[in-house]
């Protein structure tokens, strides 16, 4: 595929990870980059620098085109703290939300604003770039509403209703997993890990109950009274948080939006709560999202 068909870029920026792709006018894959470059590793605000200095290949070429950015890159934390736009939000709502600005080289750039749900008076939960996968989702899947589940650090459910993104839920699963495997005593001194389908499967069992502070403990007691082998704690662990959110969503049927590895295990749990789920790609469904919000801006006359 030629340069010349490359009609813009799109960055997915969050706090960890770098990601950019120089798209088609119809949302096809021309490039892509990765770098482990988040928002935290950032100095001093320097963000236009920065993601000058890891588009400098594509610059020469691409340095006209117009840029889309959604992820935390819009947060409090990154370049531009875009206000949240409040759920239930429709496609176009979240479109009329985005930020734009001039970057140094003369490009226009748009931040894509996060949802905000109020959960109950004074308490709210947000996202920042999984609505742009769940609204690529809906067209992916040509429905207005079903539910979906967004594994990861902070592991998002939500419903999809007529069209809107109605409400969701955080759970903290992939950073609890992170602490505790890594500065807790449930992961102190343990041996090389070795998967095993049996501990995930105990974890998912013992998981669900209100008094789940205690009953992580177990990871602990189990390996000190042989039943669960040290070399099997963070299957064991990993069974009892994954257990733990899946079973406050109750959910029968789930869209598991995100990479291969972590969805798939997403997959086993379900299989064994018997609830039915359909694993998706999230790049796929993010590009899409980018390309409707396109599409929205530029009937709109916004762009």
């Amino acid at each position: 595929m030629t340069i010349n068909k490359v009609d813009w870029l799109v960055i997915d920026w969050g706090t960890t990870n770098f990601r950019a792709f120089a798209l088609t006018e119809d949302g096809s894959l021309v490039a892509k980059i990765e770098r482990n470059l988040g928002l935290l590793q950032v100095e001093n605000g320097q963000f236009a620098a920065t993601l000058q200095m890891i588009l400098q290949q594509w610059l020469n070429d691409y340095k006209h085109l117009p840029i889309y950015m959604a992820g935390m890159v819009g947060s409090a934390q990154g370049w531009i703290n875009v206000p949240y736009v409040d759920a239930p939000v429709s496609l176009s709502q979240l479109a009329h939300g985005t930020y734009h600005l001039m970057l140094p080289w003369g490009a226009p750039a748009y931040i894509v604003p996060g949802v905000r749900y109020q959960i109950e008076p004074n308490r709210y939960d947000v996202m920042r770039g999984e609505e742009v996968q769940l609204f690529g989702l809906q067209t992916k899947l040509s429905r207005q509403e079903f539910c979906a589940a967004l594994p990861g650090t902070h592991s998002k459910h939500a419903t999809m209703r007529n069209g809107y993104l109605e409400r969701f839920q955080t759970f903290m699963t992939g950073e609890l997993f992170s602490v505790l495997s890594k500065h807790s005593i449930l992961g102190k001194a343990l041996p090389q890990q070795i998967p095993s389908p049996e501990a995930f499967v105990k974890g998912l069992e013992e998981s669900g109950g209100s008094d789940f502070t205690s009953t992580l403990f177990s990871a602990r007691t189990h390996r000190l009274f042989s039943h669960v082998e040290p070399v099997h704690i963070y299957d064991y662990l990993s069974g009892l948080l994954i257990g733990q959110e899946l079973k406050q969503s109750h959910e029968q049927h789930l869209y598991l939006v995100g990479g291969e590895a972590l969805c798939r295990r997403y997959v086993e749990a379900c299989e064994y709560l018997s609830a039915s789920s359909e694993q998706i790609d999230g790049d796929e469904v993010f590009l899409i999202g980018m390309l409707e919000i396109k599409k929205v801006m530029n009937c709109e006359n916004n762009v």
